[in-house]
């Protein structure tokens, strides 16, 4: 796919729709997570975000939080960003919509401990727009 150096920046896309359910996707059996993807060789965060959402009809949150040492299982170094989006037009098909809480448990495998609070905060408004840094305690 991409050079080893690239596949070390990824994106995650922590989609919402109107209800506040977060999109999860299936990346093998009994693992769900965020639709995620790595960053091509020269290309920004934010390209490859609009890429991994391409033909989803969506809007951009105000808040992106960067992570240094995402590991998912691989023991690879990652620095990575969430992106929030909000779907419009109805949910993305290919993704199961689960309440934003019961959504937690299904991506606790990603090691974000401070995800909870910061879902919780963007919801509800008291995380101001613009960038936030979250510890990940994936180090494999």
């Amino acid at each position: 796919m991409y050079a080893p150096e690239a596949r070390r920046r990824v994106v995650y896309l922590v989609c919402f729709d109107d209800l506040h359910r977060m999109g999860l996707v299936q990346y093998s059996p009994g693992l769900m997570s965020l639709p995620m993807g790595a960053c091509a060789p020269g290309e920004s965060y934010r390209a490859a975000a609009c890429r991994l959402a391409a033909g989803l009809a969506f809007r951009f949150g105000g808040t992106v939080a960067r992570l240094d040492g995402v590991s998912p299982g691989d023991g690879a170094h990652r620095k990575a960003r969430l992106f929030t989006m909000h779907v419009e037009g109805g949910p993305w098909p290919s993704q199961l919509w689960l309440p934003w809480r019961q959504a937690l448990g299904e991506v606790a495998h990603l090691g974000i401990p401070e995800f909870e609070p910061f879902l919780e905060g963007y919801l509800e408004g008291w995380i101001p727009d613009g960038w936030i840094t979250l510890t990940s305690d994936r180090r494999n």
